[in-house]
């Protein structure tokens, strides 16, 4: 079955699980498969990534708090400014709630089914930010991310990380 385009006003990646303990992504574009970012996965006690361009370009940084407790992770530019926190309530199963605050004050908020990969993110007038599926995808370590224009992918990739990484903790 083969992977149908992007709904109108977003662009569509591809997000392939590398085997490793870091938890590692890369990023294609749908039609040839090519590199476009990594999501490198850091091994620690405390969850931690960087999101890379194809040429190995810091774009952002992605840490969480030690052990998990309460679910927190910022995302930060490579100055360390913060650009998103992600936030779920402590002592509940990450699907329950998820809050993410962009550097803008703007919020998301997730929607869906994040064990089977299937959500999406909404800012606060009910608009798709970015959808996450594998419905069309049938192999379990490869989805899409629908990024609506005018979101940095990278955000998006960053986003996804840390729900994921939440995913596999829980």
């Amino acid at each position: 079955m083969s992977v149908p385009v992007a709904p109108e006003g977003y662009a569509r990646y591809l997000m392939k699980s590398k085997f490793g303990a870091g938890r590692d992504f890369r990023i294609l574009e749908p039609e040839t498969e090519a590199d476009l970012f990594l999501v490198d996965g850091k091994i620690g006690p405390r969850p931690r990534a960087e999101i890379l361009d194809a040429g190995g370009t810091k774009l952002l940084d992605v840490t969480g708090r030690m052990m998990g407790i309460p679910k927190r992770m910022d995302v930060t530019d490579p100055s360390g400014a913060q650009v998103a926190h992600l936030h779920a309530q402590p002592f509940k199963f990450v699907r329950d709630k998820i809050d993410v605050e962009l550097a803008s004050g703007e919020q998301w908020l997730l929607e869906g089914n994040v064990i089977e990969k299937d959500y999406t993110l909404r800012d606060g007038a009910g608009q798709v930010m970015v959808q996450i599926t594998q419905k069309w995808i049938t192999i379990r370590d490869k989805y899409t991310i629908d990024v609506r224009d005018g979101v940095d992918p990278e955000l998006a990739f960053a986003i996804v990380w840390a729900i994921d990484r939440w995913v596999e903790r829980d």
